[in-house]
């Protein structure tokens, strides 16, 4: 983490004899995110708590104030990890992922008697800007596709703009996760974020995505048949064809990235589709279903933000 400009008077949080009670701050972080792992979280979910935990950013932050238990976090502490972060221009985004993540923990010792300074979860988040969400154009769409290189990267690409699905659920899908029933052809997202089960609608009244994936495996995926990942690799190991990880996703949109000028990332696939999802009329309760999202809450950015009903609004007007 970038040293603020001017260090600002610490107060050092002595490992006292209540502090030296109990797991270490380091201890606590392994039995936090065990107990998470048996909640079935994701990997990517467990790295991301560890990070902001003992990361590079948080490990600065524990050692210039001798914090070595989590008994000595209270509320003055995660106040002022959040004041550090925003003085060395830490983004309000990233701060207020600490803020979740260490409140998270501290919950967590609390209730293990591991820490007793509960005024912790009463700290409030720092406010974040209202930023609207990045999007692709029909044109940037149109690019992105003749930028891809092979069949399966450009099935790959329609399939996140069509069904918002994250980076680490479109590599996990098996064919098998493919359905087409007699109700209609959907995705089975098996334990996505926040280990829940989901089903992600395949068609619409346009654009039959069930159809593309059907061609896909029959024709373009044919040599990786003794694999049962929808998307994997080009080459073999072996004789082996392995599951298309996460890593040469991100590769391979940075290449494109390079190659199109327009910035390219996992996310900005699924704020697209979200995005058109509300325009093209479909009821927020069934977006939330669909995009995986705990509360309403998470959605409302995207309504907040759609600008096809206000404009239609005004043209109503008759003054």
């Amino acid at each position: 983490m970038p040293q603020p400009a001017v260090r600002p008077q610490r107060r050092v949080l002595a490992p006292s004899s209540a502090a030296s009670r109990g797991p270490s701050w380091d201890e606590a972080v392994d039995l936090f995110l065990a107990s998470k792992r048996a909640e079935n979280l994701s990997p990517a979910t467990l790295e991301n708590y560890e990070w902001h935990l003992r990361g590079s950013r948080a490990r600065i932050f524990l050692t210039d104030y001798e914090i070595t238990s989590p008994r000595q976090l209270d509320a003055p502490t995660l106040e002022r990890l959040q004041a550090e972060l925003l003085a060395a221009g830490t983004s309000p985004a990233l701060v207020h992922a600490f803020h979740r993540v260490w409140k998270n923990f501290a919950g967590f010792c609390i209730r293990r008697g591991y820490a007793t300074a509960s005024g912790v979860l009463a700290v409030k988040a720092p406010k974040q800007p209202q930023v609207e969400p990045e999007t692709f154009s029909a044109e940037d769409e149109r690019r992105i596709l003749a930028a891809a290189r092979s069949a399966r990267d450009r099935l790959l690409i329609e399939l996140l703009i069509r069904t918002g699905l994250r980076l680490e659920e479109v590599c996990s899908l098996t064919v098998d996760d493919v359905v087409d029933g007699p109700e209609g052809a959907y995705l089975r997202v098996r334990q996505g974020k926040g280990a829940k089960d989901r089903v992600v609608p395949l068609n619409t009244g346009r654009v039959r995505m069930s159809k593309r994936l059907g061609d896909y495996i029959r024709h373009e995926r044919g040599a990786a048949a003794a694999s049962s990942a929808l998307f994997v690799t080009r080459r073999s190991r072996d004789g082996v064809y392995e599951p298309l990880s996460g890593r040469a996703v991100q590769l391979m949109m940075r290449r494109i990235s390079k190659d199109t000028g327009i910035r390219v990332h996992p996310h900005k696939f699924r704020h697209t589709f979200a995005t058109r999802a509300l325009s093209a009329g479909v009821d927020v309760m069934a977006l939330q279903r669909v995009l995986g999202h705990t509360t309403l809450a998470m959605v409302s950015r995207y309504v907040h933000y759609q600008k096809s009903d206000l404009i239609e609004a005004w043209r109503r007007r008759t003054d």
